[in-house]
């Protein structure tokens, strides 16, 4: 019987048995197939009833008094699969037996469909619906109106806590992603409706969210970067839902209470000389043992392709030196003098360690000190500053440059690489608070180029001599730091971490893989010199390779006067590939 029943029967849902005629073939009924049949004509999800909020708090004060008790579908005992486990409960609720023997009654029943079957199977748990507030339910509606409205291309599916599953699936074609969203608290759309309502503080109410863990995503792999990159693609399509400016923007009282918050915030965190050593503490000073989890040996913290002319004779300043793998590998080639400074007690401590162990500390020091506390007596053939730009603010471009200027020999150059951010977007993003800014990197401002250069031509005499970009190299650098991430969490636990700063370091990573990927972040190298160095500059053959040789040339010869070399994650096979 069973071996028939495997070969002929059909699926079907038992509301459509009454219309079927008498037939020869058995069918065999259910709405939870092991796997789905070969052959479907229609498939649709469906879910209990979701009683009112006041039925049910009521229910808990009626429940079982005078020996009534309620049941049904409404109570979350819809379908025939839920008898054997509602019965059971009546029975133990009404002292019938104890719940020792209620359990029997459930192992008997599955040993009974075995024998038939021949196939284990397992009763499925109850679901437990999501209740929302008042407040609650009008965000849900607010937030699926708006995505139906807001998904252009791309789909996104929501699956609800209890069975129900919403879909947004655009008609466009500019982005063929799907991702899929699992519910699971109503605080969600209450967090989201901000996101929604308050363009410029966006994510921060999805990633809130995630880091409460109210939602989470069935693809733990790639389901929050598809996540951000049909956002992206949408926000693209949707230019009108970028224009708003600050925080005077929200629709609803609030978004505008939630809005302002993180706007001030913001303001409060900008890098004054106090409040840039507590900035960078916030990040570089968690552990160094955390990032040696997920960084290479050296902790390099960059995805950083460097050419710089050194040679034994140089002065180097490194503003932002970071764990010490750049000053450590430049020494080694060149025996060049090095300086580096931080604000990073825990990063000073192991790069002044890592100096000692290589034997350079004749060649090279660390200073925790400011750039803006540097003697400008002091004279520099070299600077570099490698993504340290980013932790400066705004407001503090101009004075930057301004050393960096006053600091740099006559003949000298300025290196800087830094994450970029679209010119058209600068002005808004400057203004208001995002993920990065709130959870990773308080008191940070991705510049634009244009910022940059202005910058420079408002502070300084140096003009740009070479600029490159090299963005997509950091989409596999993040690929790798994410996947050592996440291969040590038992060991990023046990450093005293929980799980909601491992939610927020996911976030951060597939956030950045994604501005990287869709190139809406850029990774700008750049090259500033003064008018007139025709000393390093005279020569074009002693200029940027980058200038006169293909990418597989210029990884195949050396550069007496060049050093050119990748810092980056371990796996670094390809990240020179275009």
């Amino acid at each position: 019987m069973s071996s028939f029943l495997k070969l002929t029967c059909s699926f079907v849902p038992y509301p459509l048995l009454q219309n079927i005629r008498d037939t020869e073939l058995p069918y065999l009924v259910t709405i939870n197939p092991p796997h789905t049949p070969e052959h479907t004509l229609l498939k649709w999800s469906t879910g209990h009833p979701i009683p009112s909020i006041a039925a049910s708090i009521e229910l808990d004060h009626i429940q079982g008094k005078r020996g009534i008790w309620f049941a049904g579908a409404y109570l979350g005992y819809g379908f025939h699969e839920d008898g054997v486990k509602f019965s059971g409960m009546m029975i133990y609720l009404l002292g019938i037996m104890r719940l020792t023997i209620d359990v029997n009654i459930l192992q008997a029943s599955l040993v009974a469909a075995y024998s038939i079957l021949t196939e284990s199977c397992a009763v499925l748990s109850i679901p437990k619906h999501m209740l929302p507030s008042f407040m609650e339910t009008g965000a849900r509606i607010f937030v699926i109106r708006f995505l139906g409205q807001y998904i252009s291309t791309g789909s996104l599916i929501l699956l609800e806590k209890g069975g129900s599953t919403i879909t947004f699936e655009g008609t466009g074609k500019k982005c063929l992603l799907k991702t899929a969203l699992r519910v699971h608290s109503p605080q969600f759309y209450w967090k989201v409706e901000l996101f929604w309502q308050v363009a410029t503080q966006g994510e921060l109410g999805l990633a809130d969210a995630y880091i409460h863990g109210d939602f989470s995503l069935v693809d733990k792999n790639e389901g929050l970067q598809n996540l951000f990159m049909i956002f992206i693609a949408n926000r693209d399509l949707k230019t009108s839902v970028s224009t708003k400016r600050g925080w005077r923007t929200p629709l609803l009282f609030t978004a505008c209470i939630g809005s302002a918050k993180y706007f001030f915030q913001h303001v409060s965190r900008q890098n004054t000389l106090t409040q840039a050593r507590r900035n960078i503490s916030r990040h570089y000073d968690l552990s160094n043992e955390l990032f040696a989890l997920f960084l290479d040996e050296t902790l390099t913290y960059s995805c950083a392709i460097f050419e710089a002319r050194i040679n034994e004779e140089h002065e180097i300043l490194e503003i932002g030196n970071g764990w010490g793998s750049l000053a450590i590998e430049v020494v080694k080639r060149t025996r060049c003098n090095y300086t580096g400074i931080t604000l990073s007690e825990e990063q000073l401590r192991f790069a002044e360690i890592k100096v000692k162990e290589a034997g350079l500390q004749d060649h090279i020091k660390f200073l925790l000190c400011d750039y803006r506390q540097l003697p400008d007596t002091c004279k520099y053939d070299r600077i570099i500053s490698c993504e340290m730009i980013e932790h400066v603010g705004h407001e503090y471009m101009e004075e930057f440059v301004g050393c960096c200027d006053s600091l740099l020999a006559d003949d000298g150059l300025l290196v800087l690489q830094f994450t970029s951010i679209p010119d058209e977007r600068y002005d808004e993003y400057r203004r208001s608070s995002d993920f990065i800014k709130e959870y990773i990197f308080p008191g940070c401002c991705i510049p634009s180029l244009s910022r940059t250069t202005s910058a420079m031509a408002a502070s300084s005499r140096l003009c740009v001599e070479q600029v490159e970009n090299i963005g997509l190299h950091y989409t596999k650098t993040l690929r790798c730091w994410k996947e050592n991430f996440l291969k040590h969490q038992s060991k990023i636990i046990s450093l005293g971490f929980d799980e909601k700063f491992m939610r927020t370091w996911v976030y951060y990573f597939d956030y950045c893989i994604a501005g990287f990927k869709s190139c809406t972040l850029g990774n700008y190298q750049m090259v500033f010199s003064r008018p007139g160095n025709v000393s390093v500059l005279g020569d074009p053959y002693k200029g940027s390779p980058s200038a006169y040789l293909s990418s597989s040339t210029r990884r195949s010869r050396n550069f007496s006067s060049t050093i050119h070399f990748l810092l980056s994650s371990k796996d670094e096979s390809n990240l020179f590939e275009p």
